[in-house]
């Protein structure tokens, strides 16, 4: 999984809906929203749900009329014998119990709340932070893709309680809140979690595609137990500091990184423009430890960079902003203007996107493919949506296309892979795509906070799943490197592979039908016969030489 440094969110699908129905084979509604991770999303804030009534999100459940009906039936029969009054009793509270289990595992939760507090009292249910976590049980229990068990979330709710008051024992009430809701959400799945008012503050600056930050992208490392750098752009504060993918951050100023969520190492790392952060780096290859001072600016985010590359328009989409495909567009016609629209073909290049807005893939994908199925998800709560093209129109219908995709390949990119693969309109070449199949909404809480949460999962137009099966190339290429772009540090990790923990997955996953492949040898003899060096671009350089060749349009045609 990959998270960037300044969202704390796995790079992948994430949803929000307007109150516009979404039917079989329509055209995707006017987009809104932009890029937190991988996210799908339509509505007024991007990526989160508006909640006119957020100070009444959770209102707290009066005692169940059944218990009401019993205190008045003992006040309206006073002279009852004491049996009667006893079995009825008896029998009100059994029946309140199995009528609610929800109130059962919240009184639970209070239960256990309370030997947290020195007063030894269970929170009150008009408690702040009892109503925030009431209101996130409800999210789970009425939106989570799966059905889930109210009794078995609080057990994972009460543990991460029992573990953040054993780590720390001067923990806020708040803090141990938090820690409740973020163990209950991470026994869910890899993908949904709790951002607090600064976070969703964050989502907001992103939707413009800019924010103050460091400019890398990390994730946890699982034999170190610290962070790694997955990557730090060029032209970013991270990368002007010295810090190179593949480092481990150990220590973020004076707190240890070892023993910190993600979200926690991440937060520590947050912070308004001009401020600064120490980084302590482990660096492969380096006996000492390396010490850097990063400072934060506003880092501007380019989704889209184009070039003509021996006569073959190449477009990188970085990742996917509510910008993404209107500047595909216009990056496609600048090109189209400097050849005189004499081009060979059309690279699209999509390793390392971690994905993004999930209606933005869509029209991507479209512009590419016109009016067919580009993809659908399935939910617990909506069932099964399609998602269809509706231009009609292929911008670039007559030149042959190339997709690049990597294990990096994420989320929204894996829709536009896959639509493209499924209708046979491109071929992939490289490394398989990582598997991040799911879409998750953002729900906006009480007092700001929000809610990511997974709530349907997604499936190419063949009806293959994406989620941990990922996209598999037509053409694989190991990479032996590819050079960075100017201003940027060697990539250290250029063929590690990264995908899903196999946990995750459904086990009873039905997998998608191989594709049609080739060998480098049948599509770029020229490219498998040359020794991989570091600084050459496999990929890249045997997309082009099938283009070139016209060997990528024969192997298109029926």
């Amino acid at each position: 999984m990959r998270f960037n440094a300044e969202t704390d969110v796995v790079v992948a699908n994430m949803r929000v809906f307007r109150d516009v129905p979404r039917n079989s084979g329509t055209r995707l509604p006017g987009h809104w929203g932009s890029r937190i991770g991988d996210t799908e999303q339509s509505g007024p804030l991007a990526m989160i749900e508006h909640r006119r009534d957020a100070s009444a999100l959770h209102t707290v459940r009066p005692a169940s009329p059944r218990h009401s009906g019993c205190r008045a039936l003992r006040l309206a029969l006073p002279l009852l014998a004491l049996a009667l009054a006893l079995a009825t009793e008896t029998a009100c509270v059994v029946r309140s119990a199995d009528h609610d289990p929800i109130d059962a595992a919240l009184e639970r939760y209070r239960a256990a709340f309370a030997a947290m507090r020195p007063s030894a009292l269970p929170p009150s249910t008009s408690d702040p932070n009892y109503i925030l976590f009431a209101d996130v049980l409800q999210h789970v229990l009425s939106s989570h893709v799966k059905s889930a068990d109210p009794e078995r979330l609080i057990d994972t709710a009460v543990a991460g309680l029992g573990k953040k008051r054993q780590d720390d024992r001067t923990a806020s009430e708040r803090v141990l809140t938090e820690s409740a809701i973020g163990a209950m959400l991470a026994s869910l799945d890899p993908y949904s979690g709790f951002l607090d008012a600064e976070h969703v503050q964050d989502v907001r600056d992103q939707m413009h595609g800019e924010f103050p930050g460091l400019g890398m992208v990390v994730a946890p490392d699982d034999g170190s137990g610290l962070l790694r750098v997955v990557s730090a752009n060029a032209n970013t504060p991270a990368a002007r500091a010295g810090v190179r993918s593949g480092d481990l951050i150990a220590r973020i100023d004076d707190r240890e990184v070892k023993g910190l969520s993600l979200h926690e190492a991440v937060m520590t790392m947050r912070g308004p423009s001009g401020g600064g952060v120490t980084l302590l780096l482990l660096r492969p290859g380096n006996d000492v430890p390396l010490l850097v001072s990063v400072t934060r600016t506003m880092v501007r985010s380019e989704p889209v960079l184009h070039r003509v590359e021996s006569g073959v328009a190449y477009i990188r989409i970085t990742h996917f902003t509510e910008q993404t495909s209107r500047l595909v567009h216009e990056a496609f016609d600048t090109m189209r203007h400097q050849t005189d629209r004499e081009l060979a073909g059309v690279v699209l290049d999509l390793r390392d996107n971690p994905g993004g807005l999930f209606d933005q893939g869509v029209r991507v994908a479209d512009a590419f493919l016109g009016a067919v199925e580009i993809v659908s998800t399935r939910s617990r709560v909506s069932g099964v949506q399609h998602y269809s093209g509706g231009t009609g129109d292929d911008v670039v219908r007559d030149l042959p296309l190339a997709v690049l995709i990597d294990s990096g390949t994420t989320s929204a990119a894996e829709v536009v892979a896959g639509a493209l693969q499924d209708h046979h309109r491109a071929l992939l070449f490289g490394g398989r795509s990582y598997g991040k199949g799911s879409v998750q909404t953002i729900f906006q809480l009480a007092g700001g906070d929000g809610l990511r949460l997974t709530t349907a999962r997604y499936f190419r137009p063949s009806g293959g799943p994406v989620e941990c099966f990922g996209i598999v190339p037509n053409v694989a290429i190991t990479p032996a490197g590819r050079p960075p772009p100017p201003g940027a540090w060697p990539r250290t990790t250029a063929a590690e592979e990264m995908h899903p923990d196999p946990a995750t997955c459904d086990p009873d996953a039905v997998a998608p039908t191989p594709p049609r492949t080739w060998a480098m040898t049948e599509l770029c003899p020229e490219v498998a016969s040359t020794p991989p060096m570091s600084e050459l671009d496999r990929s890249l350089d045997c997309a082009l030489a099938a283009l070139r060749t016209r060997r990528l349009d024969r192997a298109l045609t029926p």
